[in-house]
């Protein structure tokens, strides 16, 4: 019984992690109604920074937030003008493309200039939290704790803030946002860039738990899609709650199964609420018209 505990909190701990790394993914979603496909490159690279900072400069990751995600909002901001933008009012798959030549691009340049080496930084405190008879690390429950405390600073920005009354009205009817005097694209501008920052803080949180790579964002931005629509597509608890699912169910077949094979049963999760409940665990019916839930 000590096991399972010990497995089902690691689990959900994970998730956390999993979930933070989404939420800029479903944000964006929900808002701009486009798929990201360079998602896991804007994660890599924030990675990277963050080990710049801590490695170079000497802070500690959570401190390199401060410096990563402006510099992530920045990041994300030009890339919306440069890339996302011109194609919002073109077909669907314009947007699919550029962000998929923009994910090749990043890695490869990645590739170029940091070679293929795993890089990662040295654990933030040496000894593990624990609690009767579980323990874990204490960078996973630190993790879980900031993925809770944006979730609901999100949610709060959101429903009662005048930005969140614009990115609402937005969702709900653009050209009625507009006459009213809300700057839609300036809107469309702030969720992607947000989005992407928030990208950041995760890659900052979860620097001193994994190494990265050219390619780390590969491993991850499946997770992160899985997430988001086992969650339900723009609903920001469901991506804490699809993150969560994922973590306990690739923690506990990794253990009694094979590590091997944690992404399968997990994506064998994601087929049978797809079957089940087609919009996800939170999401609502025509969520890919409708936008981010209220």
């Amino acid at each position: 019984m000590t096991t399972l505990g010990q497995l089902v909190i690691s689990g959900i701990l994970i998730g956390g992690i999993y979930a933070l790394m989404s939420i800029g993914l479903t944000l964006i979603f929900g808002v701009l109604r486009i798929v990201n496909f360079a998602h896991g490159e804007f994660l890599m690279l924030a990675m990277y920074g963050a080990w710049a900072v801590t490695t170079l400069l000497g802070f500690n990751p959570y401190v390199a937030v401060l410096a990563i995600v402006p510099a992530m909002f920045l990041f994300g901001g030009i890339v919306y003008r440069i890339i996302i933008s011109p194609g919002l009012d073109k077909p669907h798959l314009v947007v699919v493309f550029a962000t998929m030549g923009l994910s090749i691009f990043l890695q490869n340049v990645a590739l170029m200039m940091m070679t293929a080496d795993l890089w990662d930084v040295p654990p933030i405190f040496s000894h593990a939290v624990i609690v009767g008879a579980l323990r874990f690390k204490a960078e996973l429950l630190l993790g879980f704790l900031i993925t809770i405390l944006c979730t609901v600073g999100l949610q709060w920005v959101i429903r009662a803030t005048y930005l969140g009354k614009a990115i609402r009205a937005t969702v709900q009817d653009g050209e009625a946002a507009m006459l009213m005097g809300i700057p839609v694209p300036r809107i469309f501008l702030i969720t992607f860039a947000g989005g992407s920052a928030l990208v950041g803080l995760a890659a900052c949180v979860m620097m001193p738990l994994f190494s990265v790579f050219p390619t780390v964002g590969l491993n991850f931005v499946l997770i992160a899609f899985v997430v988001v629509v086992l969650g339900g597509m723009g609903s920001i608890e469901g991506a804490l709650i699809g993150g969560i699912c994922i973590g306990v169910v690739q923690s506990l077949s990794s253990y009694y199964v094979a590590p091997a094979f944690g992404q399968m049963f997990f994506f064998i999760l994601f087929l049978l609420v797809m079957i089940f409940r087609p919009n996800g665990i939170l999401g609502q019916k025509g969520a890919a018209t409708i936008g981010i839930n209220d």
